[in-house]
């Protein structure tokens, strides 16, 4: 079960590839052990199978995956089932996704076309049948973008499919709309309306939304805020489903992941009787987990330059180590429970980025300091961090960069310490340190009850600087028996001095040097 999970790693290969590092660290899984790529994947003889049976003699939960959009013209039989697959602009032609780099031209699969959800489901139910014990979609919702070619503006996704959706999103939502209705709050043209006697998908003679698009001029840029039908139409953000939105692309695309989802699970069920486990990249619905990438311009903090939250913090090429995330890893748990429900909350460093970049070049002290400091502030705020051991375009793994070692002991702590750091949610109550620099939570365990108090320190400059000698307080309603503090940087756990007084706690803590936790 995902909710057991503590200890998570990052690690992808071609689908008949393997990595021994994942024995070595022996997390409870990875998020994608392989990936379906292009061609790579289509086929059961692609594969690397028969490494699960290896993953599972560990006790590792075996992730298959795949991209759930990047396609190219030799994936298909025919040019012109290519460019069925593809997404298209507001004037019904294919967007090229040249910025990529790829040497072969490169588009978004339409997640909108019946025959590309089937595509999709081909080559999972391949992995499903050799035995994986999970899956994992990337970037499901990436074909709207508009990609390089119209400055990422949102000029993507207005296929016939799409649009026919549409037609059926307008008329539900507006049963009783006459034509003047249509044309009153619109701005729809008589001879363009939508209609119940039509099917929809009849573009000739029912409505075209592409129509209305070069009617109004927004056909370069159709989410452009004069086009009184795009708040109906919605702004897609790659990765994210987010619960309030109830525009026509997110209540369409979620209705198909979902009737993905349900498709492999019973699939999964009746040919292995086995759950499977599903996850994506991003914040999903339907998921066992979500395993949320962090990657520059992502929508988690608003920032000047747009970049959003700075996941990996580096100034002048060192880590910067005195920044927190705990808003930024707070609010990526808040926003999963209303998405997913109580569902564990993972994130990586997504690749290839400046981000990937900027971790693989910091000193070896500074690479496992990232992790001391914001794989920690992670487990302190209830979500959980995976550690890094491959990506699939030819960087440094984990042990050409000396980090093995590190990653093993270090999991350690969390391994040992499992049933504390399962199922947590975020205290209300608050918690007041008496020495700068520190980011102090309070933890809530699900069933349990259990709370916990966590302090990581951010007193860094190219080297952390301990704390010592101050008191934590906390407002936990109800005074403990006993006060217990653990911590990845001892060897054995204390019991620190206390006092509590209408349930107010105060503890003092003889040293803090990266993280303590304080067991209530």
């Amino acid at each position: 079960m995902a909710a057991d999970f503590v200890v998570y790693g990052f690690s992808q290969s071609d689908v008949g590839d393997e990595d021994p590092q994942v024995y070595e660290l022996d997390p409870d899984t990875t998020i994608r052990a392989i990936g379906k790529w292009s061609t790579a994947g289509d086929e059961a003889a692609d594969y690397n199978f028969d490494q699960i049976a290896r993953y599972r003699a560990k006790g590792i939960t075996f992730m298959g995956s795949g991209t759930a959009s990047i396609i190219f013209p030799k994936d298909f039989a025919t040019p012109e089932i290519f460019d069925d697959m593809s997404t298209r602009d507001a004037d019904g032609n294919p967007v090229p996704h040249d910025e990529f780099g790829f040497p072969e031209p490169a588009r978004r699969g339409n997640i909108f076309n019946p025959k590309y959800r089937e595509y999709l489901l081909s080559w999972a139910r391949i992995q499903v049948d050799g035995g994986v014990d999970g899956l994992n979609f990337d970037e499901i919702n990436a074909g709207f973008s508009g990609g390089l070619k119209y400055g990422f503006n949102g000029n993507e996704g207005f296929d016939d499919y799409a649009i026919a959706d549409f037609t059926r999103y307008l008329l539900a939502k507006y049963p009783t709309y006459t034509a003047a209705d249509w044309m009153s709050r619109f701005g729809i043209a008589a001879d363009n309306l939508p209609r119940r006697d039509v099917p929809a998908d009849d573009l000739a003679a029912n409505f075209n939304y592409r129509e209305y698009l070069r009617a109004g001029g927004w056909n370069l840029n159709p989410v452009n805020a004069a086009n009184p039908l795009a708040p109906e139409w919605g702004r897609v953000i790659a990765n994210r489903m987010y619960a309030e939105d109830t525009s026509f692309t997110a209540t369409y695309i979620r209705r198909y992941w979902k009737g993905m989802v349900d498709e492999l699970r019973g699939y999964a069920w009746r040919t292995k009787h086995r759950r499977l486990l599903i996850s994506s990249n991003g914040l999903w619905p339907y998921v066992d987990f979500n395993s949320v990438g962090m990657y520059p311009w992502n929508p988690d903090e608003q920032t000047p330059d747009w970049r959003g939250a700075d996941y990996v913090p580096v100034v002048d090429g060192h880590l910067n180590g005195a920044k927190s995330l705990q808003s930024q890893y707070r609010y990526l748990k808040e926003q999963s429970a209303r998405i997913a429900g109580n569902v564990p909350v993972v994130v990586f460093i997504d690749w290839p980025t400046d981000m990937m970049t900027n971790y693989l070049n910091l000193p070896l002290r500074e690479r496992q300091d990232y992790w001391r400091i914001f794989g920690a502030e992670a487990y302190a705020n209830g979500i959980f961090p995976a550690f890094h051991l491959k990506d699939t375009v030819g960087s440094p793994t984990a042990t050409d960069l000396g980090m093995m070692e590190f990653f093993t002991t270090y999991t350690r702590f969390f391994k040992d310490h499992r049933s504390i750091f399962k199922d947590n949610a975020i205290g209300t109550r608050a918690v007041r340190v008496g020495a700068s620099g520190v980011a102090a939570s309070l933890l809530v365990q699900r069933g349990t009850g259990r709370r916990t108090i966590h302090l990581v320190n951010h007193n860094y400059d190219q080297g952390i600087a301990p704390q010592a000698g101050f008191t934590v307080e906390a407002d936990l309603g109800s005074c403990p028996r006993r006060v217990t503090m653990i911590s990845p940087d001892r060897t054995r756990s204390t019991s620190p001095a206390f006092t509590c007084r209408h349930g107010t706690l105060k503890v003092a803590v003889d040293r803090l040097d990266y993280y303590n936790v304080i067991l209530v």
